[in-house]
C-alpha cells in the first residue's frame, strides 16, 4: 500500500470520529478507567465469596477429566475434542491452568473471571474512543458495560468463562482491526486481529459475528464498501465458517438441539423469536426480574401469553425511533445493528438447550445500545444547558440503582441453594429448577428439603423421572424405606429397563426384612445389566439370609469375578461355605477377606479354622 493511500486511510478514520464528537477535547482525568474498575470490581466482590454451583460448574470444572491433565496429551485432548457438547478447547485450557496451580477451590475461578471482566471493561473504552473519539462517551459505555446486572450472570458464574474469554479476544480483534484501518503498522496489526480472531474462537463460537461487526465498523466510519475492504474479510468469514460448523456439530453430537415442532407451529416460533429481542431490548432499560433461567412459555388455551404477540410493536417503535431520530440516525443504526448481529444466534432460530432468552447473551451485543445511550446523553446534555443538572442527577441515580440490583444480583451466585431459590422466586413454573434445588438440598443432606423441591418438580411435571428417582433416595436415606420403594416403583413403571430403580427398590426391601421382594429386584437389575457385582453381591446376601446357601455362591463368585478386590464378597462366601460344612474352603476365603482388610474375617479364622 503507498503511503498516499495510507494517509487516506488514516484520515478516513481519524475525520469520521471527529465528526461523531464535537466534544472529543473535553478534559477528564486520566485516571477516569481505573475509576470504574474500582468500582466494578467493588460491585463483583460478593463472587469472591461465592462457590460452585450444581448448573454447568460440574460439567465445565469439578468433573471435566479435560481440565485436570495439563500435560501435553492433555492440552492436545482439548483441542481435539468436544466436550458436554461445546468445542472451547482456550476456556478449557485456562480452567486447566487454574486447577493445576489451585485445584478446586472457587474463590480463584470467581477471581479470574473479574479480573478479565474488568480487562474487558478497559477494552470497550478503548474501543469506543477509538471508533468516536470522545473520552467521555468511551467512559460512559465501559462503566454501563461493567456494571450493568445483565451482565453479572457472565461474571459471577464460574462456568460462563467462556463468555468473559472470548469477549477478552473479541475486543482486541476490534481494536486491532480499527488501528489497520488506520494505516499503522498494517501487516501486523491485520496478523493480531486474526490471531486474537482465533483465540476468540477458540474461547466460544459466539465470536464468529466478528466479520460482520467490523463491516458495521465500515460503515461507522463511512467507508464505502469495496472489493479490498471485502478482500482483507474473506479470511475471517472463512473461519467464523469453520467454526460456524463445529459448533453445530458439537451441539448435535451431545443433542442439545431441541425440536420445537411438537410445541410450537411455525408462526408461533416468530413470535418466540421476536420476543427474544424485545426481552433483551426492554431488559436494558428495565433490568427486573432477572434470573438464571428463562424457560419457554406454557400455551393458555393454545395460546402464547399475550406479551408474546406484543413484542413485534416494540420492535416497530425501536425502528420508529430510528427512522424519526435523523441527528443520530448513524449512531442509531450502527448500535442497533452491533446488537443485533452480536445477538441473532442465539435467539433460538436454531433452538439448542432448555431456556429460550439467558441474560449472559448479552454481554457483547450490550455495547451497542451502550453507545447509543451515551451517545444521547452527552448530546442532549451539550445542547440543553437548562437540563443538565437534571440529566446529570437521573444519570447519577441510574448508575447507582444499575450498581446496587448487580451487587444484589451477584450475591445470587453465592450457592446452588440461593440460585434456585431464586430462579424459582422469579419463574415459580419451571420444573427444571425445582429439581435443581433438590439435588443441591441432597448434597448438604437436608433430605428433607430435597423432598420438598423434587415435590415441586412433580406437581409441575408428574411424569419427570429424575425426580422420582432421585425423591426416592433422599427418602431412603431417611430411612422411610416404604415411601421410596413407592417412587422406585413408579420410576420402573415409567421405564422398565431402569436397571438402577430395581437395584435401589431391591436395597430399601432389604431394609425391610422383604428377603424375596429384595431378590426379585436384583435378579431384574441383573437381566438389565448383567456386570454390576453389587447386584451379584446383594442377590447373594439375600439368598443367604433365606438360606439358600448352595444358591448363594454362585452370586459371590461372581462378584469377585467382576471386582476383585471386593473384601466382603470373599468374607459372605465362607460364610456360605461354612454353613455347607466345607470348612477348608471357608478359611482360604477368610483369609482372602483379612488380606484386602475386611478384619471381621479374623474372628472367624480365629474360630473355625485351627
Amino acid at each position: 500500500m503507498s503511503e498516499k493511500n495510507k494517509k487516506n486511510r488514516k484520515k478516513s478514520v481519524q475525520s469520521s470520529a471527529k465528526n461523531n464528537s464535537d466534544n472529543s477535547f473535553v478534559k477528564l482525568p486520566s485516571y477516569s478507567p481505573w475509576l470504574i474498575a474500582a468500582l466494578v470490581f467493588v460491585i463483583f466482590i460478593p463472587a469472591l465469596s461465592n462457590g460452585f454451583v450444581n448448573w454447568d460448574d460440574p460439567k465445565y470444572i469439578l468433573d471435566n477429566i479435560f481440565i485436570k491433565n495439563l500435560s501435553g496429551a492433555g492440552i492436545k485432548a482439548m483441542f481435539t475434542n468436544f466436550y458436554a457438547g461445546n468445542y472451547h478447547p482456550l476456556t478449557a485450557l485456562s480452567n486447566a491452568i487454574e486447577y493445576k496451580l489451585f485445584g478446586l477451590s472457587p474463590k480463584p475461578f470467581h477471581f479470574i473471571n473479574l479480573i478479565i471482566h474488568l480487562a474487558n471493561t478497559f477494552l470497550v473504552f478503548k474501543v469506543i474512543k477509538l471508533l468516536c473519539g470522545d473520552i467521555r462517551i468511551a467512559l460512559a459505555v465501559s462503566l454501563l458495560f461493567g456494571i450493568h446486572p445483565m451482565h453479572v450472570e457472565s461474571v459471577a458464574w464460574v462456568a460462563e468463562r467462556k463468555d468473559v474469554l472470548y469477549t477478552f479476544f473479541y475486543l482486541i480483534a476490534v481494536i486491532k482491526y480499527i488501528r489497520f484501518q488506520e494505516g499503522k503498522d498494517i501487516t501486523k496489526q491485520y496478523l493480531l486481529m486474526l490471531a486474537a480472531f482465533l483465540c476468540a474462537l477458540l474461547s466460544k463460537s459466539a465470536a464468529v459475528s466478528l466479520p460482520l461487526t467490523l463491516l458495521l465498523i465500515d460503515y461507522y466510519f463511512q467507508k464505502k464498501i469495496s472489493i479490498s475492504l471485502l478482500i482483507n474479510k474473506i479470511p475471517l468469514f472463512a473461519l467464523s465458517l469453520i467454526f460456524g460448523i463445529v459448533a453445530l456439530h458439537s451441539q448435535g453430537s451431545e443433542g442439545a438441539m431441541t425440536d420445537l415442532a411438537p410445541v410450537f407451529s411455525f408462526s408461533e416460533r416468530i413470535f418466540l423469536v421476536l420476543y427474544s429481542i424485545q426481552f433483551y431490548l426492554v431488559k436494558f432499560f428495565l433490568p427486573t426480574g432477572l434470573a438464571a433461567f428463562h424457560g419457554y412459555p406454557d400455551k393458555i388455551n393454545n395460546l402464547l401469553p399475550w406479551y408474546y404477540y406484543f413484542s413485534p410493536v416494540i420492535i416497530f417503535f425501536v425502528f420508529f425511533l430510528i427512522y424519526k431520530i435523523k441527528k443520530f440516525r448513524k449512531e442509531l443504526i450502527f448500535g442497533f445493528l452491533f446488537f443485533f448481529v452480536n445477538i441473532v444466534l442465539v435467539l433460538q432460530v436454531i433452538p439448542v438447550g432448555q431456556a429460550l432468552v439467558a441474560e449472559r447473551y448479552s454481554y457483547v451485543p450490550y455495547i451497542g445500545l451502550f453507545f447509543i445511550a451515551a451517545s444521547l446523553f452527552f448530546y442532549y446534555e451539550d445542547n440543553f444547558q437548562k437540563s443538565k443538572m437534571f440529566l446529570r442527577a437521573a444519570g447519577a441515580l441510574c448508575i447507582v440503582i444499575l450498581c446496587v440490583i448487580s451487587f444484589s444480583r451477584t450475591k445470587v451466585w453465592k450457592d446452588s441453594i440461593s440460585l434456585w431459590t431464586d430462579v424459582i422466586d422469579k419463574n415459580p413454573k419451571i420444573a427444571f429448577t425445582y429439581y435443581n434445588l433438590g439435588n443441591a438440598y441432597k448434597n448438604i443432606k437436608d433430605f428433607h428439603g430435597a423432598i420438598d423441591a423434587y415435590t415441586g418438580a412433580l406437581v409441575i411435571k408428574p411424569e419427570y423421572l429424575d425426580a422420582i428417582f432421585n425423591r426416592a433416595h433422599a427418602n431412603a436415606d431417611l430411612e422411610n424405606y416404604p415411601a421410596a420403594i413407592t417412587d422406585y416403583s413408579r420410576v420402573i413403571e415409567l421405564k422398565p429397563k431402569h436397571d438402577e430403580a430395581y437395584f435401589n427398590r431391591g436395597i430399601a426391601k432389604t431394609f425391610l426384612k422383604d428377603y424375596n421382594g429384595a431378590k426379585a429386584d436384583f435378579t431384574s437389575s441383573l437381566e438389565i445389566n448383567p456386570k454390576r457385582p453389587e447386584a451379584f453381591y446383594n442377590r447373594g446376601n439375600m439368598k443367604a439370609f433365606l438360606g439358600q446357601f448352595e444358591d448363594a455362591l454362585p452370586d459371590y463368585t461372581q462378584t469377585i469375578q467382576l471386582d476383585p478386590q471386593n473384601a466382603n464378597a470373599y468374607n459372605n462366601r465362607g460364610n456360605c461355605k461354612l454353613n455347607l460344612k466345607r470348612m477348608p474352603e471357608a478359611c482360604e476365603d477368610w483369609k482372602i477377606s483379612l488380606q484386602l482388610g475386611n478384619n471381621s474375617s479374623a474372628d472367624m479364622i480365629k474360630q473355625y479354622c485351627k
